[in-house]
């Protein structure tokens, strides 16, 4: 008995040290930087505002309110959590996406129903805006003057046009549009509302009403079904791209029809991690399945057949949403199936298809706004 009380004792003396060094490793990771073969250094800064490069946006741990942001300078420096240093209060509980408009960022928290308004240059709060509905909000598309589409990932899904219009009392959702399925980001071009998601839907800006909704139609007269967290992207001669679960469409935004239509089948996409994103020039498209990436002139739209980045067999990082950077560089954010741990973005060339640079994010980074 004294041998298993002597036992029990040595471990939990190991389990409370464990702990305590993880705790440190912690509370230390709060400033990072993005340098070459994933080496971690040391940093003193607390704001890169004058330098942002991007800002990364972390779910968190669904439940938990862990949602959080991870800046990234010009300089590589990276700052985490912020918001919840200067509020002195955490931001909310899975955040989806964040949208400068005008001296203001948006994030939609999908599980805190809400969206945190902020300063970013302090990141000091503004407005929490509740959203007193049963959907899940998700993306934000500026409609001009004070209002916003916000759209929702949950299945009987509704289109918001929200309310900015700070420091007066009113409702916050002035209206909603009844779509009955999910929707995710937007786009606007030819004075029209393009939203993507279960059916890839076309509005007036004019009116935005149900009455005048649209639904964009391939060359079969079949229904388009955007990737979930994929973008619609315009290119340099004003056509729109959306990606489906194994077609990438080219669509003529006065005509609302589809011209291109390139099977994507023998790549491999993935329904909830491959995506779409255009270079800065907008002249090349790139697509990624997992962590392949491949790219396609928009002047000359063909089949692609060999990855630009094609990880090697023994790298089995797992990653989601690639992102094309203003410098024209793929960041990818690390997957950490089950854990609580704060992930990776990486960055690769595209000329070269190897690495450039990773640093540490929060929990579950979910989307990149480059500023």
């Amino acid at each position: 008995m004294l041998r298993n009380m002597k036992s029990k004792i040595q471990y939990l003396g190991v389990l409370f040290m464990a702990l305590l060094i993880s705790c440190s490793d912690y509370a230390n990771e709060d400033t990072d930087s993005a340098v070459p073969d994933g080496d971690v250094l040391p940093s003193d800064t607390s704001d890169v505002s004058d330098r942002l490069r991007a800002i990364i946006v972390n779910e968190g741990h669904f439940g938990y309110g862990t949602a959080s942001l991870t800046s990234l300078s010009t300089q590589g420096e990276v700052i985490h959590d912020r918001f919840r240093k200067v509020n002195d209060r955490p931001m909310g509980d899975v955040a989806q996406s964040l949208t400068k408009i005008e001296n203001r960022y948006y994030v939609p928290l999908n599980n805190s129903k809400k969206i945190e308004v902020f300063d970013p240059k302090t990141y000091e709060s503004i407005e929490t805006m509740s959203i007193d509905e049963d959907v899940i909000p998700m993306y934000i598309q500026h409609l001009g003057g004070d209002s916003i589409a916000l759209t929702d990932q949950s299945m009987r899904g509704q289109l918001m046009i929200v309310d900015i219009n700070h420091g007066k009392e009113r409702p916050i959702v002035r209206r909603s549009i009844h779509l009955g399925h999910r929707s995710f980001q937007m786009c606007i071009k030819n004075d029209k509302l393009w939203v993507g998601g279960d059916q890839l839907l076309v509005f007036d800006l004019a009116t935005l009403t149900k009455s005048g909704m649209r639904s964009v139609k391939n060359s079969s007269g079949g229904i388009l079904r955007t990737i979930d967290f994929s973008k619609i992207v315009e290119d340099k001669n004003g056509i729109l791209w959306a990606l489906t679960p194994s077609t990438l469409y080219s669509i003529d935004p006065k005509t609302e029809r589809t011209i291109d239509e390139i099977n994507l089948s023998h790549i491999g996409l993935n329904d909830w991690v491959s995506c779409i994103d255009i270079s800065p020039n907008k002249g090349t498209l790139y697509v990624n399945a997992a962590r392949k990436v491949y790219t396609i002139d928009v002047d000359n739209p063909e089949k692609p057949s060999k990855p630009i980045i094609n990880p090697t067999r023994d790298d089995r990082r797992t990653v989601y949403n690639m992102s094309v950077s203003k410098e024209n560089t793929v960041f990818f954010c690390e997957v950490l199936y089950g854990s609580i741990s704060r992930a990776r973005i990486y960055e690769y060339s595209p000329e070269s298809g190897e690495e450039i640079s990773q640093f540490k994010a929060g929990i579950f980074p979910h989307f990149i706004h480059f500023e």
